[in-house]
């Protein structure tokens, strides 16, 4: 599965884009942050600039699960499945 760019929504102060570079880059989000806050006077504001243009650019993550239709066992369809067999198999006897 590839890795993807993502805004947090666990580890989150504004708008999770810290908690997103963080998960990406497979770092500690307090030392992202804390690079973001170090650069603002010296690069004349533009750690705000790029935030805000991250914000607007990376999308959130979102936990979709892919769930296998024979193998869920929370699926209605599955439980349908399975006592019908079951019915069937006790029937047969």
């Amino acid at each position: 599965m590839k890795k993807r760019l993502t805004r947090s929504t666990t580890d989150r102060f504004v708008a999770g884009v810290c908690g997103g570079l963080a998960e990406y880059f497979g770092v500690d989000s307090t030392w992202i942050r804390l690079a973001f806050i170090v650069l603002i006077p010296y690069s004349f504001f533009m750690p705000i600039v790029v935030y805000i243009a991250c914000y607007l650019l990376i999308p959130e993550k979102r936990n979709i699960q892919r769930a296998s239709f024979r193998h869920n066992v929370n699926n209605p369809f599955h439980r349908l499945h399975s006592h019908a067999r079951s019915t069937n198999s006790e029937k047969k006897k």
